[in-house]
């Protein structure tokens, strides 16, 4: 029997055979299901298959589906309240901050217009400066610019500036200044003040004089102790000098405000020389420097040759290095070999060359003639001057005397015998002789004869070999009874006498104020 209007579920519709019913109405969502018409209320669904059990195997796709509807409609409500007002909220804060951009730009364009405008007027305006400082030179610097005075800017933009002035020496001088287009401006000439510092000079020495130069071509002399105000700033160079000494120059700054002192030293060094025995006689060159023991001060640094002679022991050369500041001392034995002191009193010394003889180690002195021949015949008298005036003639005949005098002192040594020198002997004995022209010039400066031994000794310890007076030789110099003359005179020059090889003659009663001797003592 079949059931109208049942729903089969699974199954297909049943065929009616009652009166069709329309269906009844659902309900709306969360409205009170409508009371059925017998006055009783029906579950809600009931009719529908809503409250039908569902299949256990239907219940897992149904809660799927319920979570993904729950989850668009919570996505739907979060996109439709807060979502899009956010996005309407960005979109309206971009717009703005694009709005104020715009706005800032158009802002600085006008800006920078009116600046542009502002800089090409201003570069259509230009002022005038002009500046010259005492001394001239010196550097100006305005901004960017810098001219060495006397200067002149002419492209100066308008306005206040700081202007500095600098000068090596001087005080850099600076000043606000404000430079209009209208008329040009002109500082005209701005006084540098110069800086400045002194100078004080000492010396422990006296009679010292001095020479100062420095900047700007600054220069003064004067002696010291002395005291220099107002030095312009910068390095100065002094030249110290005293007599015939002149120091090395020395470098002396200047500062600023400054009190400098320099003190000027001379560097002299000291000698002592002591001999054994004493009483010998010290000498540089011509000069007699004194006798044994010795010290010398205030001796110049360097080399010094000197001589130390005491006869009859022989002559020693020694040479001494003095350093600045030193102290130097020097002891020397004397030594004997063959010199000896004639009865007469002439030195004689031994020359081992030329087969070996004595030598008078001076000119025969006039007190050493007149203690042998009794007389004096010479012009310019003086014990230690050379005998001149004296003749070939009466050389030979003292000569002869002096062979008897000092043969009955016991005083002539055997086998030997006094004589004038050979030409030959005389040249071994002044082997060594230097003409110097400036000394020989300077001998015409002389007068008259001079003492014994002025001069500088020879390597052998003879003295005034060449100068003083002219020397006797045995030797004839012709055939016409002239006999040789050797070593020049005190009134010798470069012209008539340019050297040691120089002869001159003259007969055997020729005497004058220019001739003289001196004896060998040779073998028989």
């Amino acid at each position: 029997m079949s059931r109208a209007g049942k729903f089969i579920p699974g199954g297909g519709k049943a065929r009616r055979t009652g009166p069709i019913r329309a269906p009844e109405p659902t309900p709306p969502s969360g409205s009170a299901p409508s009371p059925s018409p017998d006055g009783k209320k029906k579950p809600f669904g009931k009719g529908l298959g809503l409250n039908k059990p569902v299949d256990k195997k239907q219940r897992l796709p149904i809660a799927i589906m319920s979570a993904v509807v729950c989850c668009l409609l919570v996505s739907v409500a979060w996109y439709t309240m807060a979502y899009l007002p956010a996005m309407r909220e960005i979109a309206a804060y971009k717009q703005q901050v694009a709005d104020d951009a715009a706005a800032a730009a158009a802002a600085k364009a006008e800006a920078d217009k009116e600046h542009a405008e502002e800089l090409l007027k201003l570069a259509s305006e230009r002022g005038v400066l002009t500046v010259d400082t005492n001394p001239t030179g010196a550097s100006v610097t305005i901004g960017d610019f810098r001219k060495t005075t006397p200067a002149k800017f002419t492209d100066l933009i308008p306005g206040t500036f700081s202007i500095l002035i600098h000068a090596d020496g001087y005080e850099d001088y600076k000043q606000d200044i404000t430079i209009t287009a209208d008329q040009p401006t002109d500082l005209g000439t701005i006084q540098l003040a110069q800086r400045t510092g002194s100078l004080s000079l000492t010396s422990p020495e006296s009679n010292v004089t001095y020479k100062i130069t420095g900047p700007g071509d600054y220069s003064h002399e004067g002696q010291v102790p002395d005291k220099l105000d107002k030095l312009p700033v910068g390095d100065y160079i002094i030249t110290a000098s005293q007599q015939d000494w002149t120091l090395s120059p020395i470098t002396v700054p200047i500062r600023d405000r400054d009190s400098a002192q320099k003190e000027i030293k001379f560097p002299y060094g000291k000698v002592s020389i002591t001999t054994t025995p004493q009483g010998a006689t010290v000498r540089n060159g011509r000069v007699i420097l004194g006798q044994t023991p010795l010290t010398l001060p205030h001796l110049h640094p360097g080399d010094m040759s000197l001589s130390v002679d005491l006869p009859p022991y022989t002559l020693q050369h020694v040479d001494i290095h003095i350093p600045d500041f030193g102290n130097v001392s020097k002891q020397i034995i004397l030594q004997q070999d063959k010199d000896f002191i004639a009865a007469c009193g002439m030195p004689m010394v031994w020359v081992p060359d030329g087969g070996g003889f004595w030598v008078g180690k001076y000119l025969v002195r006039q007190n050493d003639f007149e203690a042998v021949a009794g007389y004096n015949p010479s012009n310019f008298r003086r014990p230690n001057l050379p005998v001149e005036s004296v003749s070939w003639e009466s050389a030979m005949a003292f000569i002869d005397k002096l062979n008897q005098y000092e043969a009955k002192a016991g005083k002539l040594p055997k086998g030997y015998h006094y004589s004038l020198p050979k030409e030959s002997q005389w040249e071994t004995f002044n082997d060594d002789a230097k003409i110097d022209l400036a000394a020989t010039s300077r001998l015409n400066t002389l007068s008259s004869t001079q003492d014994v031994g002025y001069s500088e000794p020879n390597k052998y310890g003879l003295y005034d070999t060449i100068g003083n007076v002219w020397e006797w030789c045995l030797d004839d110099f012709d055939q016409n009874g002239n006999h040789s003359l050797r070593g020049g005179c005190w009134l010798s020059s470069a012209e008539h006498f340019p050297n040691a090889d120089t002869r001159n003659a003259g007969g055997a009663k020729y005497a004058d104020q220019f001739t003289g001797f001196r004896v060998v003592l040779v073998p028989n």
